[in-house]
């Protein structure tokens, strides 16, 4: 820091930043201070920014009181008044010359002018209270992918035969019926392969063989829509790692169905916990998915998650950093590689729009549900 000035006589100095802590402070802030972005700095400014970091972390323990609908019912309690004093004067008093319609003008002013503040205050406030519902259900989600990972030697969940998704998530979640499960720390006998497979359509199916949670695929469905690869999750829940509303995104929970889509292991890679950093683990439901599901039209490939309405979802990475964004493309070094995490690239490294092709490279982010 640049050094202080004399202060005036009883006062203290104000601590100024110096140049080098304003770069790397405004740097911080352009990224959502974001530590896998440090790297992007020159080698000199890493551990400046990563002290700035550690210091803007001490926020995340503030305490901070949760909003309420204060400003939205004392709003609604006005109209509500004016609302009854119209209707009594129209009732009461009807002689002649007592109303006048500059008296009408005026309280119809003042209603529209309240609800025009009302509801985007209401809209707002249920958003940001679905989107923190959101946010935890992904720190559920993660703590009890760790602590499944610890009961598995380091696997990330993957379920064996997923009979009936919709019982998943009913109030007393059914157990899925195994067919085999994944090797666990102990003395317990090494599994047989895990599967996934589409109960409804035999023909359309994906094998997961993951010996020592190395990932093989034999037979692959025709799309991901036909997966249903969330249901690996519910198996968190089955055993219980973590509860079910960690599944599932508040926005889409009334319909039990799974709203969170998952990360879609790499051919030939090992599934577990230890992931890097900037890999998705988990984000909100997948909208090329869930549209092939009900024969509609596909959306644009950029199209926002429909648990949020289509403003952006809430995305889990490896580190355990949940981040909302507004797009569902990544970039990543070098040069900014473009990734979308909607889609799946294939062995020639093109992103396939039709979901018929597995991640070709641990890097590719693809997640469905």
């Amino acid at each position: 820091m640049n050094p202080p000035t004399n202060p005036p006589p009883g006062e203290h100095p104000a601590p100024n930043l110096c140049d080098a802590d304003m770069r790397v402070l405004d740097f911080l802030a352009e990224h959502g201070f974001d530590a896998s972005r440090v790297h992007l700095l020159p080698e000199a400014d890493r551990p400046r920014a990563m002290a700035l970091i550690r210091q803007m972390q001490v926020l995340d323990a503030y305490p901070a009181d949760a909003t309420d609908d204060t400003l939205v019912n004392a709003t609604l309690a006005r109209i509500d008044r004016y609302e009854a004093a119209a209707e009594a004067s129209r009732r009461v008093d009807t002689r002649a010359g007592a109303f006048r319609l500059s008296d009408f003008v005026s309280i119809a002013a003042l209603v529209l002018v309240g609800v025009g503040v009302t509801l985007p205050i209401a809209a707002r406030i249920r958003e940001n209270r679905m989107t923190a519902g959101c946010q935890q259900s992904l720190r559920g989600l993660y703590e009890g992918m760790g602590a499944y990972a610890g009961s598995n030697a380091g696997a990330l969940p993957a379920a064996a035969s997923i009979a009936d998704i919709g019982s998943l998530f009913r109030p007393s979640p059914a157990a899925p019926r195994a067919t085999g499960y994944l090797p666990e720390a102990g003395p317990r006998p090494v599994a047989p392969p895990s599967r996934m497979q589409n109960p409804t359509a035999g023909a359309t199916r994906i094998v997961i063989q993951m010996p020592g949670a190395v990932v093989r695929i034999t037979t692959v469905a025709q799309d991901w829509s036909a997966a249903n690869h969330g249901a690996h999750l519910a198996l968190l829940a089955a055993q219980g790692y973590c509860a079910t509303d960690a599944l599932r995104c508040p926005a889409c929970a009334a319909s039990g169905a799974p709203c969170f889509a998952y990360r879609v292991p790499t051919r030939g890679d090992r599934f577990t916990f230890d992931l890097p950093s900037s890999a998705v683990l988990a984000a909100d439901a997948n909208p090329l998915v869930a549209s092939m599901r009900r024969g509609a039209a596909p959306p644009p490939r950029t199209a926002n998650s429909a648990n949020h309405q289509g403003t952006g979802q809430n995305i889990l990475f490896g580190d355990g950093a949940f981040d909302w964004r507004n797009s569902p493309i990544l970039t990543s070094p070098p040069a900014g590689a473009i990734d979308n995490i909607w889609l799946p690239r294939d062995e020639r490294g093109l992103e396939r729009s039709d979901l018929r092709a597995w991640p070709s490279h641990p890097a590719d982010n693809f997640v469905a549900q």
